[in-house]
């Protein structure tokens, strides 16, 4: 039975309620149950804005002081999940693999790890290629009898920033002006922004700034984000 080595997919780092700070490597699974968790719990989840696949965890609690306080205060949690692989990194072949996974998910037959391939339904991953997805801790090999295998969070977050790769375009304003004498000459006027995605999205309206373009791109890819924590 093949088994894939350990592999890490995020280094994380813990800021405790009274301020002490811990670091330490999560597996994919590891890093999965933390995420799930947090999900249950309420916590917030804020995923960085750029292309890092940096993740944010916020648990804040409020109680009192000591035993026989009557005053209260408002503490916090912060775990900041960093990536050991940068999402960047993602091919469209192996884009198009984690789909393959994660489309067989909710269906009878999730895809499975068959030696050293996996299985998803008529297709499969070949070894090679499905090794370094588990490598990068984008895929996880559940622990039951079938050998299930699933897209982890680092996976899915990775697959978002492929499938919402921004730009920046550019409408120039310039136009032909008749002057009174007949003569025609182009007048430059200031240009405008627009901001495009891979995925069709294009936000309107036009932008004056190239600055307000580029944020709405990361508002975009943002909520795409933060879409895989609801």
């Amino acid at each position: 039975m093949h088994r894939t080595a350990l592999a890490y997919a995020y280094e994380a780092r813990t800021t405790d309620y009274d301020g002490a700070l811990s670091e330490r490597l999560l597996t994919a699974a590891e890093a999965d149950n933390r995420i799930a968790y947090a999900v249950a719990d309420g916590d917030e989840i804020a995923p960085d804005t750029d292309l890092s696949g940096r993740l944010t965890i916020t648990r804040t609690i409020t109680g009192w002081d000591t035993a026989s306080s009557q005053e209260t205060s408002t503490r916090r949690r912060v775990i900041r999940l960093n990536p050991t692989v940068r999402p960047r990194r993602l091919t469209k072949r192996q884009h198009e693999d984690l789909r393959l996974v994660l489309g067989q998910e909710d269906t009878s037959m999730p895809a499975w790890r068959d030696g050293a391939r996996v299985r998803t339904g008529f297709a499969a991953i070949p070894p090679a290629a499905a090794e370094r997805l588990f490598a990068a801790g984008w895929l996880i090999e559940e622990r039951d009898v079938h050998r299930t295998v699933s897209v982890s969070y680092a996976g899915r977050v990775a697959m978002v920033l492929h499938e919402h790769q921004t730009e920046t375009g550019y409408r120039g304003t310039d136009r032909e002006v008749v002057r009174t004498d007949g003569s025609r000459h182009w007048a430059s006027g200031d240009p405008l922004y627009r901001s495009l995605c891979s995925c069709g999205h294009r936000a309107e309206p036009l932008f004056e700034r190239k600055e307000a373009a580029q944020a709405a791109s990361r508002t975009h890819r943002a909520d795409a984000l933060r879409a895989l924590f609801t």
